[in-house]
């Protein structure tokens, strides 16, 4: 929703809140987090922009309502999405990231001292700049690095007519949900011409479990697409849920390889992961009984699976948080 359309009660005195995002992947649910200063807010032509200071997670992205990323533990995400796309590569030297705008898949690209070129395609140039400047400590000079080039664009067009092909490509976009389902069939087209042999995917999606498992929507997706698919999962604080992780190529069975050789690539990154042990990873793509029917059921036979959501999220004002905050009775730790 846009922030011409934030929700507005009546003026209160002693305003603790600057605003607010309240967000749901299904009507079961509400996440709300409160906002304690705005440091940017913008209109793009392709989305509302906002960044901000949160009790407790720091700095934080939000993307038309959407939390993205959290300064506490953003590092969890971004290790998870590139690091084993990285260390399941023998020898990665190009690299793509489709997305990214934030410039932290970039910062996590040049942790592998074999990558000597990333090429960030992003759609939205205010995104790039907005968290250039407020974001500017987590990116770690990341998009300032030689080896970094960054293009304003569509991801779709950059890879109907790549410049060149790459060892590991990041699909850092939006989300698969119903109505993003065609972005993604567009650009997975075109994704394996731009992959060198070898090449490695990684993509992302939401919690695998139930309800909804919309994580394994996304594995399913790719299952349908390579030859090779290895998924895991990491528990996300600031999304509020476990975040799911496919990693996919024609060429190389992911899955397969040892924990020995894990362990010794993770010894080739500039300093080692926070957030997971390179050498369990190979334990990380084995999977319940339970996962593995649902996620048959879903190959099989998509249309009796649970159903993907319409996911809904809104930007309120800091009138309207600190009226929720007074319905809900919560206390507030930082007054």
């Amino acid at each position: 929703m846009s922030f011409g359309k934030e929700k507005a009660l009546s003026p209160r005195r002693n305003r603790s809140y600057a605003g607010g995002v309240i967000e749901s992947a299904h009507s079961g649910r509400w996440f709300v987090t409160p906002v304690r200063t705005w440091r940017y807010r913008g209109r793009s032509p392709y989305q509302d922009i906002a960044i901000g200071d949160v009790e407790y997670l720091g700095r934080c992205l939000f993307l038309d309502g959407w939390i993205q990323l959290a300064a506490v533990d953003e590092f969890i995400y971004h290790e998870h999405l590139v690091l084993p796309a990285l260390l399941a590569h023998e020898h990665p030297e190009r690299v793509l990231i489709l997305g990214g705008g934030d410039g932290l898949a970039a910062r996590e690209s040049l942790r592998d001292p074999n990558v000597r070129q990333v090429v960030m395609v992003d759609l939205d140039a205010m995104v790039v700049s907005a968290c250039r400047e407020h974001l500017h400590d987590l990116q770690a000079g990341a998009l300032d690095d030689p080896r970094v080039q960054v293009i304003i664009g569509d991801a779709r067009d950059f890879l109907r007519n790549p410049r060149a092909r790459f060892d590991v490509i990041i699909v850092d976009l939006i989300d698969l949900t119903p109505d993003t389902v065609p972005l993604f069939e567009d650009v997975f087209a075109h994704v394996r011409a731009a992959l060198r042999p070898g090449g490695i995917v990684v993509t992302h999606g939401p919690d695998p479990g139930p309800p909804l498992h919309e994580g394994l929507r996304m594995v399913a997706f790719l299952r349908e697409r390579f030859r090779h698919v290895a998924w895991y999962t990491a528990y996300i604080t600031s999304f509020g849920e476990t975040w799911t992780f496919g990693l996919a190529s024609d060429d190389v069975e992911i899955a397969s390889l040892p924990a020995e050789t894990w362990h010794i690539r993770g010894r080739r990154l500039t300093s080692p992961p926070r957030s997971f042990v390179p050498r369990a990873m190979s334990a990380r793509f084995w999977h319940t009984e339970e996962e593995e029917r649902m996620l048959d059921l879903i190959c099989r036979d998509g249309e009796n699976a649970p159903p993907l959501s319409r996911w809904q999220s809104t930007v309120v004002d800091g009138q309207t948080m600190d009226h929720i905050r007074e319905i809900i009775g919560f206390d507030d730790a930082g007054e």
